[in-house]
């Protein structure tokens, strides 16, 4: 008896350690560009369990690769976003919302002729789902996250947006919803497709871009990811969403050049399927499995 109590003792203060220490780290948060192809879906998971996704991508792949991350049984997501509606981030969103129990919208609800977007919002109004008009200063807690609207401008509906080249900077791509995350300690950079001229106006009106992780905007894109505004964001880790083999041919090397340079960690879905990001307690993230 005189030998076992020591040990008793050691195992029960090893277990008050691990518990402690269990309760004062913080939660995690995960943020998941899923491979749909050449399209955008960002599905978010905070650390209380609450499910975001950011654009559903080009088809109804988004509904299977959200199955892969979502826990058995969860049928609800607290927040569906859209941040523009061309096909390759708006198709999805009708296969979702049919499938799932979406408890609110964000997105610019600017006009727009396409038959998803209109299907969308069709099915967004037969359900009664709630929508927030995304303006710059708009901010939607989710559980323990955080996301800030940095763009579009409160005149946005009045900006006369003109062409519409999806494979050019401009037009409807710049009504995109660029989004600052703050989740599990960390931020992140979720810029939609918006250009360059709107990451200027971005530097020039203050916003506060600084974020380890960036989800680059416009897949890529040369029209996209200025050097100005990646010196002034830093990113550690930097996500491109894009097809393989894709038309436009995204990711443009100047673009990936200058990430190379800046000396982020470039992780495409074209290379490597869904990229998972994980907040790692001291204000970063890192891989996730």
């Amino acid at each position: 008896m005189k030998k076992i109590l020591p040990l008793l003792i050691g195992s029960c203060v090893v277990f008050v350690l691990v518990v402690a220490v269990a309760r004062r780290a913080p939660s995690r948060c995960h943020v998941i560009a899923l491979d749909v192809g050449q399209g955008d879906a960002i599905y978010i998971r905070t650390p209380d369990g609450q499910d975001i996704l950011i654009d559903g991508g080009p088809d109804d792949r988004v509904v299977d690769r959200l199955s892969q991350h979502l826990p058995a049984g969860d049928r609800d997501i607290e927040l569906m976003v859209l941040t523009h509606p061309h096909a390759d981030h708006v198709n999805g969103l009708v296969a979702v919302t049919e499938r799932y129990e979406v408890r609110q919208v964000l997105e610019t609800g600017l006009p727009y002729e396409q038959t998803a977007y209109t299907t969308w919002h069709a099915m967004i109004r037969d359900r009664h789902i709630p929508v927030q008009i995304a303006t710059a200063g708009v901010s939607i807690a989710v559980g323990a996250a955080q996301l800030t609207v940095l763009w579009p401008a409160l005149d946005l509906h009045q900006k006369n947006i003109v062409g519409d080249n999806a494979a050019e900077g401009g037009g409807i791509n710049d009504s995109s919803v660029v989004l600052k995350l703050a989740c599990g300690g960390s931020a992140a950079m979720l810029m939609g497709d918006a250009s360059s001229e709107i990451e200027d106006r971005l530097l020039d009106g203050g916003a506060d871009v600084r974020a380890d992780l960036l989800k680059v905007g416009h897949h890529g894109s040369r029209f996209s990811s200025s050097r100005r505004f990646l010196e002034m964001v830093q990113p550690v880790w930097t996500v491109l969403s894009v097809g393989v083999g894709n038309s436009y041919h995204h990711p443009h090397p100047t673009t990936l050049l200058r990430l190379v340079q800046l000396g982020s960690h470039v992780l495409r879905t074209d290379e490597l399927g869904d990229v998972v990001m994980v907040s790692d307690g001291r204000g970063g993230w890192e891989r996730g499995p």
